[in-house]
């Protein structure tokens, strides 16, 4: 009828010491196996993105004549608490935002906010190489500042795409060395 649970679990606030030592005991080792098997509850924000998750910001100039790819200006990082806000007010004055990465298929995970200082995709876009930790981790991602085409290659594949990539499919997932965005 009613489930048969332990002293320890069950022992009431105002029980002897001996019961509360055990009950605290018992908490603490099942928070403990929970954190060393990296069970956490999720705590879920907007887009799927997940409180203390990393979020960087990555700034690109647009591709110059004579040059194949856009150059990489900067790249900044942030984790913990409050990541994504920290990385929302990095963005440089006068760039648009051109995608958001995510590490995880459905834009979860470790965030890349892109951002471009030629101004809003057009025609010719922006195309550059990720940073290695990029290449190997990429699955998802979100077109934005007048960019809705785009294309990526890596080792075992390449593919285009329009609009929002909640997966990048099996080919890419994690293998990305070339990324093109551009106003199609």
């Amino acid at each position: 009828m009613f489930a048969k649970t332990s002293a320890a679990a069950a022992a009431p606030v105002d029980a002897p010491p001996q019961a509360r030592r055990r009950r605290h005991a018992l908490l603490a080792a099942v928070l403990g196996t929970t954190a060393c098997l990296g069970v956490t509850a999720p705590a879920a924000t907007a887009a799927g993105q997940r409180a203390g998750a990393t979020h960087c910001v990555t700034v690109l100039n647009g591709v110059e004549r004579g040059e194949g790819e856009s150059t990489v200006r900067s790249r900044t990082c942030f984790s913990g608490p409050g990541a994504g806000e920290r990385a929302e007010r990095a963005a440089p004055a006068g760039a648009t935002q051109l995608m958001l990465w995510a590490e995880h298929g459905d834009w979860g995970g470790v965030y890349d906010r892109v951002y471009g200082y030629d101004g809003p995709c057009d025609a010719a876009g922006y195309s550059f190489t990720p940073s290695t930790w990029w290449s190997n981790n990429l699955s998802s991602f979100q077109v934005m500042g007048g960019c809705n085409t785009s294309y990526l290659s890596g080792p075992r594949g390449n593919g285009s795409f329009t609009g929002q990539v909640s997966y990048v499919g099996a080919a890419l997932n994690d293998a990305v060395t070339y990324v093109k965005v551009w106003r199609g």
